[in-house]
């Protein structure tokens, strides 16, 4: 198939601005990664300095012109970040709720206490009272366990109640009333319905752990005066309504943050795509997403994204044009054809151009297309219609030998030529081009002959 050809080129450039931008794209994923982590006391020297060694590894790769592996490589270094801060903040978290779980049962242990201790005067000082009345409140101390041990142990130290005399039990059996006691089944299922609100206290505790950890202790209040009204409900069945809906509330709150805080961190990823590229027209766009927070809305957010993600688009489809065009040129040069200073400009602007070439007089290469999706028309012509017309298949065969040389050439330097439609030599008439359309633009006089 040697007559005109539908061919899509990769450039070596091109592959190389997307691996720029991969690595752009790990700085700022390491970046947040170490803040975040630190942030949460879950990050040590060491673990950072590994991290950095297989950022500067991946990086080595451009050198060792191993491209192929270094984007594959770079996708799943990110995602094994995105991971493994996920993991850290699952962690910390816990750490946090394992925290809240102890204090509140520190709090309940002190009021039963208090409680027993103040029925007794004689048994605890007053210094020892105010202190366990102040862990009954949710106060907390450092020696507060030593406190609770030393209540404890007055409480041990009580004489034992004196037996009742024959007189007093009679009396005691004529004051009984006709109360029926539980029986054991009965008891064992009351216990059952209440034993629910540990494990609905402890979904509780993760989930006001974690606003407190990522949003801070400000997104928790409301929540925790709810919890403080359901556990002041002496009332087991309303108390545990009062627990699930606040379940639902924190899960609710703790998912839209979460996707929310997704949202705003691939904003301001994109955002310093876009301010390295140094532009002054985006200046403002960059100000709008400085001034974006956790509390901004998603929609406006969504916009934001959507107007980086097309600058970036645009800016690499422009350079990827640029680089496939050079890259087409220089090679027909090294095949003999003259390149004339302007050409690319000319191609760009007009969509096509065409070439001469010293050894087949009154016959050049027309490369057509925007080479913005890459995909370009490349055919022989000829550039008289005075001519020998019994060369044209010549020609078409000539050239067919030169398209493979040009592919040997991108392929070495990195680059690639694939084929997608072609036509066989004679299939159509040779495409006949005024010699003057040869110079696409007045100014363009040198040439350039490899």
């Amino acid at each position: 198939m040697s007559g005109p050809k539908v061919v899509r080129i990769v450039t070596r450039e091109e592959v190389l601005a997307l691996c720029e931008r991969d690595l752009q794209r790990l700085q700022t994923a390491i970046q947040h990664w170490q803040e975040q982590a630190h942030a949460i006391g879950e990050l040590d020297a060491s673990e950072l300095a590994a991290t950095l060694a297989r950022r500067d590894r991946l990086r080595a790769l451009i050198g060792e012109d191993r491209l192929v592996q270094l984007q594959k490589e770079v996708v799943i270094e990110i995602d094994f970040l995105k991971r493994d801060l996920r993991e850290r903040e699952e962690r910390a978290i816990a750490r946090l709720a394992r925290a809240r779980q102890q204090q509140r049962r520190l709090k309940e242990n002190a009021t039963t206490l208090l409680r027993a201790l103040r029925e007794r005067d004689d048994l605890a000082n007053t210094e020892l009272l105010d202190a366990i009345a102040q862990l009954a409140n949710g106060g907390q101390r450092e020696n507060a366990e030593a406190l609770l041990a030393q209540g404890f142990a007055a409480l041990s130290q009580a004489p034992a109640a004196e037996a009742l005399s024959d007189t007093q039990q009679a009396l005691a059996q004529s004051l009984r009333t006709d109360e029926v006691l539980p029986t054991l089944q009965q008891w064992t299922a009351a216990q059952q319905q209440d034993a629910p609100r540990e494990e609905r206290l402890a979904r509780i505790d993760r989930h006001i752990a974690e606003l407190h950890l990522l949003q801070g202790a400000g997104s928790t209040h409301e929540f925790l005066e709810k919890l403080a009204r359901a556990e002041a409900e002496q009332r087991a069945p309303q108390r545990n309504l009062l627990l699930d809906s606040l379940v639902l509330d924190l899960a609710d709150a703790t998912r839209a943050y979460q996707q929310q805080r997704s949202r705003l961190q691939a904003l301001q990823d994109l955002s310093t795509e876009v301010a390295a590229l140094e532009r002054s027209e985006h200046a403002e766009l960059l100000q709008s997403i400085a001034a974006c927070a956790i509390t901004t809305i998603a929609q406006e957010l969504t916009e934001l994204t959507e107007q980086c993600n097309a600058i970036l688009a645009a800016h690499l489809q422009q350079q990827a044009a640029l680089a496939r065009r050079q890259a087409v040129l220089q090679g027909l040069a090294s095949l003999g054809y003259e390149v004339r200073e302007g050409m690319a400009t000319a191609w760009a602007d007009t969509g096509k151009v065409v070439l001469r070439k010293t050894a087949t007089p009154g016959y050049g290469v027309e490369v057509g297309g925007k080479a913005d999706n890459g995909r370009l028309q490349v055919r022989a012509v000829a550039l008289s219609p005075d001519r020998d017309t019994q060369r044209d298949r010549d020609i078409e065969t000539i050239w067919c030998g030169e398209f493979k040389r040009l592919q040997a050439l991108l392929k070495d330097n990195g680059g690639e030529l694939i084929i997608e439609q072609a036509l066989a030599v004679g299939a159509v008439p040779l495409k006949e081009v005024a010699a003057e359309s040869t110079l696409q633009r007045p100014e363009a006089t040198s040439t350039r002959t490899l």
